[in-house]
């Protein structure tokens, strides 16, 4: 089985570099990345079968225009729940550029980290894998953590703060009930958040979240 070269649409690999700018060699490794994803496909539930005619959009595009807001000092990065390798995967193949750079993917199933671990070996990415739950943090913590389709943002703010620098920030693709989100998880955290309009998708939304504390009762 392999992926159709591009969605249904007819958006691909060119439509992609143009949204995000992201240079020939990160598409490469994307390429890369994606065939280990459709030899592993089979074995494990990564990735539904008909999601190839959305590929592009709804996954590559979706994961790369995190990108842009990253810093030059954003050099450890944490992407939690980290599945299929959507964005954190796909953000290590752009991140091997910058030297120094770092990705974390953070997968509590065996099997998925194992995929994620062929993936970065196949490919040569500046990431790793930690087979652990998200509840049960390391001691380092990281510049920056991204997160996509994990949890509801009260419970997503909690994960990161226990995995972020207090001056970190989080990236968090959030869909088109961000709103009442917001105004839930500002019960019970105090946090900066900017927003702004996904590139792959009409109702999701990118949150830039720092400054994560809890509200007092």
């Amino acid at each position: 089985m392999t992926w159709p070269a591009r969605d249904e649409d007819g958006f691909g690999p060119e439509e992609t570099v143009a949204l995000t700018g992201v240079s020939r060699e990160t598409l490469g490794r994307i390429h890369s990345y994606l065939a280990v994803l459709d030899a592993w496909r089979e074995r494990i539930n990564l990735i539904g079968p008909s999601e190839g005619r959305h590929l592009w959009r709804r996954h590559v595009l979706d994961s790369l225009q995190l990108v842009d807001q990253i810093s030059p000092d954003d050099l450890t990065v944490a992407d939690l729940g980290s599945g299929a390798g959507f964005p954190g995967l796909v953000i290590a193949c752009a991140m091997a550029e910058r030297p120094g750079t770092s990705v974390t993917l953070v997968e509590k199933s065996v099997r998925k980290a194992e995929f994620l671990a062929a993936a970065i070996e196949e490919v040569g990415l500046p990431a790793r894998v930690l087979n652990i739950r998200l509840e049960d943090a390391p001691g380092g913590r990281f510049d920056l953590v991204t997160a996509r389709a994990l949890a509801p943002l009260t419970k997503l703010l909690g994960y990161a703060r226990v995995w972020l620098k207090p001056s970190g920030k989080a990236l968090l693709m959030k869909g088109r009930d961000t709103v009442a989100e917001l105004a839930e998880a500002r019960r019970t955290w105090i946090f900066d958040v900017s927003e702004r309009a996904s590139l792959s998708s009409a109702d999701g939304r990118v949150l830039k979240v720092s400054s994560i504390i809890p509200r007092r009762a």
